[in-house]
Formats: structure tokens, C-alpha cells, sequence
């Protein structure tokens, strides 16, 4: 084996070894008048089960990213029996061509996904694109509206 092959043999297993970044998704229910929110979030390898969120609460869980950055997080949601939504709430690189190219890696401040739940819709906090790293500013935007049930 050529020392080329050599090289490339040890930068893919320091890369290997090397511990991916972790993760924090945050869903928070600012639902008015105490409705409880119902999410159920999955990933490839993991189901996190059916979630019950009463107003003002939240629900979390944390991860690490895989190797290939394939890694993909989607909730079911619902605010009532006549709502519903379902979204990603965690893609990795790889994954930004089916949101339009939007790497959510690059906006998230601290490696932390938070999204907000309002009547109106669901909303994804990010920082502004160019603010310094040390003063993040965040947004906060509509990411998908609530359908109705079928």
C-alpha cells in the first residue's frame, strides 16, 4: 500500500472516531388558552413516542448527528382534534435540497433547534445571518401553518 493510501486510510478513521456535535431539539407550547399539544417525533433509528405538552411546557430530547450527516428528526403535531402538522424539526446538511438548501446547522444558535408552537402555526427560532457569533440575534419565523384533519 502507497503512503497516499495510508493517509486517506487515517483521516477517515480520525474522522470516524471524532464525536459529531450534539444536538438539542426544543419544542415549546405557547398555545393559548392551556391546550395541551400532542407530538409524536421519530427519526431513522429512533421513535420518541407520543408526547402530551401542556401550555408553556416543553419537550426535548438530544442526539448526535451521524457520520454520514444523513441524520433526520420529523414530529407529527396536533393542537386539537381539527389541526394537524408534520415537519422536520432536525436535518442535517445532506437533507437541505429538500428544504430549499436551508442547512438548519448553519442557523441554529448553540446547536439547538427551537421551535415554537403557536395557534397560528409553528414557528423555528434562528440567528440573522452575518450577526457575530458571541451576540446571537434571533428570528422568529413561520415555518408551517396548522392543516385541518381529514
Amino acid at each position: 500500500m502507497g503512503s497516499l493510501h495510508i493517509k486517506a486510510i487515517f483521516l477517515l478513521l480520525a474522522i470516524a472516531i471524532t464525536p459529531s456535535t450534539a444536538w438539542t431539539v426544543r419544542i415549546l407550547n405557547r398555545l393559548s388558552h392551556k391546550k395541551v399539544l400532542f407530538a409524536h417525533c421519530r427519526s431513522g433509528d429512533d421513535d420518541l413516542g407520543p408526547q402530551y405538552i401542556k401550555t408553556r411546557d416543553e419537550f426535548k430530547f438530544s442526539f448526535r448527528v451521524n457520520f454520514f450527516r444523513t441524520t433526520l428528526f420529523w414530529c407529527n403535531m396536533s393542537k386539537d382534534k381539527k389541526s394537524h402538522a408534520s415537519l422536520d424539526v432536525f436535518w442535517s446538511f445532506s437533507n437541505a435540497g429538500k428544504h430549499g438548501g436551508f442547512d438548519l446547522s448553519t442557523w441554529a444558535v448553540n446547536e439547538e433547534a427551537l421551535w415554537i408552537v403557536r395557534d397560528d402555526g409553528i414557528y423555528l427560532w434562528m440567528k440573522a445571518p452575518g450577526w457575530p457569533e458571541d451576540e446571537p440575534y434571533v428570528i422568529e419565523t413561520l415555518f408551517r401553518r396548522w392543516e385541518p384533519k381529514r
